[in-house]
């Protein structure tokens, strides 16, 4: 599993991949709090939301989740982010980025140009060329996901 940091009492960060839509962006202790960062990553908030699947928990006490306005795990707050094609973490900070965001609204991955490029265009050494120069001048990229479904929104 892909490690996420430090929380600020110095526990471990791992984050939860939360599979369902529904409830997706909630705030509540007994199950995840996202991040509000580019990666879009889940945590359990707590330790007791943690202990039933044998997950690390970012350490907070339930009156600390509540009472969290925004939440930016580790990775988001240093701008430092892992591959998710090779797992290597590097810089995602806009004046000397390593890593790019796939482009799709609802995924928070972050890939090196060499290893989406080739990832994307694995038997085209040309075509993954001319992506990886794509990627590593900013133009926009969808990874091959999977991507989360964009969460309902219910207008009054």
């Amino acid at each position: 599993m892909e490690g996420g940091g430090e929380s600020p009492n110095g526990v471990v960060l791992d984050p939860v991949r939360y599979a369902g839509g529904e409830g997706f962006y909630n705030r509540n202790p007994s199950s995840t709090t996202s991040c509000e960062g580019p990666c879009l990553r889940s945590y359990h908030g707590t330790r007791v939301a943690g202990h039933p699947s044998g997950c690390r928990s970012l350490g907070f006490t339930t009156a600390e989740v509540q009472a969290m306005r925004h939440f930016l795990c580790w990775s988001c707050t240093n701008r430092q982010h892992r591959c998710a094609v090779c797992g290597a973490r590097g810089s995602s900070s806009e004046l000397n980025a390593q890593v790019f965001r796939c482009d799709h609204d609802t995924c928070g991955r972050f890939c090196h140009p060499m290893c989406i490029s080739t990832q994307l265009h694995p038997g085209d050494p040309a075509e993954a060329a001319r992506c990886r120069i794509r990627v590593a001048i900013g133009r926009p990229f969808w990874c091959r996901g999977p991507h989360r479904p964009r969460p309902l929104v219910f207008h009054d």
